[in-house]
C-alpha cells in the first residue's frame, strides 16, 4: 500500500528522489512564474509561531493543520505550492529556508513550531527540534491521547540554521505521516493532534527549552 501511495505522490510531483532544486528563496522567486507559490501569515504578537514552510501542494495537509493549530491565538505562516504539478520543485530544506517574512516572524518568537510531511506507515507525529523539553512533552501528550509520537530517526531538526530553532528558546519540528495528514478516516486523530498541541503551547511552561 505504501509503495502505491509513494508512486502516486511522485507522479503528482509531490515527492522525488533528487535533492532540492533551489538552495534559497531568492533563487526560487527569480525563476518560478507568478502564481507558482503563495505566502500567507498572521502576526498576532504571540510569542509562539506555527509554520508550514512546505505548505500547499508541497507537503499536502501541513498548511491547513498549521492554520488550525494557530487559530486566533498564535502567529501563523505558510509558504504554499500552488502549481498543478511538480510542487516539490518549491521545496527548500528547513536549514536553508530564508524567505524574509518567515525569518522575521521566527526571529521575533520565543518558540517556533514547524509542521512537515514525511513518508511512513500509520498515523504518526514524529518530533524534532532543539527544544528537547517541548519535544518530550509533545510525545507524552500525543501518545496518551492515542496519536503515536516519537523522535524521527532521520529528520532531527537540530541546529540554529533550522528555521524551527530561530526562536529564543529553540523549537519543535513535527513530521507527520501521510495517513495522519490526509486520510479522511483519520480526522479524529487530526482533531486530537490540533487540540493537544494547542493546550500544550497554551500552558507556556515549556517555552524555556
Amino acid at each position: 500500500m505504501l509503495e502505491h501511495v509513494t508512486t502516486w505522490l511522485r507522479r503528482k510531483g509531490w515527492i522525488r528522489h533528487r535533492g532540492d532544486r533551489y538552495s534559497n528563496f531568492s533563487a526560487l522567486a527569480c525563476e518560478q512564474p507568478n502564481g507558482a507559490f503563495s505566502i500567507t501569515y498572521a502576526d498576532r504578537g504571540s510569542p509562539i509561531t506555527i509554520m508550514a514552510i512546505h505548505g500547499g501542494k508541497i507537503e499536502p495537509g501541513t498548511s491547513s493543520l498549521a492554520k488550525r493549530i494557530a487559530g486566533k491565538r498564535f502567529n501563523y505562516y505558510s509558504f504554499s505550492g500552488d502549481k498543478k504539478r511538480h510542487n516539490w520543485d518549491l521545496h527548500i530544506t528547513s536549514t536553508a529556508f530564508d524567505e524574509p517574512v518567515a525569518l522575521a516572524l521566527a526571529d521575533r518568537s520565543a518558540v517556533v513550531v514547524t509542521l512537515h510531511g514525511c513518508m511512513g506507515r500509520g498515523t504518526v507525529a514524529y518530533t524534532g527540534g532543539d527544544n528537547v523539553e517541548l519535544c518530550q512533552q509533545m510525545e507524552n501528550v500525543l501518545n496518551c491521547a492515542g496519536v503515536k509520537s516519537r523522535p524521527h530517526p532521520i529528520f532531527h531538526g537540530h541546529g540554529r540554521n533550522n528555521i524551527c530553532n530561530r526562536g529564543q528558546h529553540g523549537g519543535l519540528q513535527l513530521e507527520l505521516t501521510p495517513r495522519l495528514r490526509l486520510c479522511p478516516y483519520a480526522w479524529r486523530k487530526r482533531r486530537i493532534l490540533v487540540d493537544r498541541i494547542q493546550k500544550l503551547l497554551d500552558d507556556g511552561a515549556n517555552l524555556n527549552g
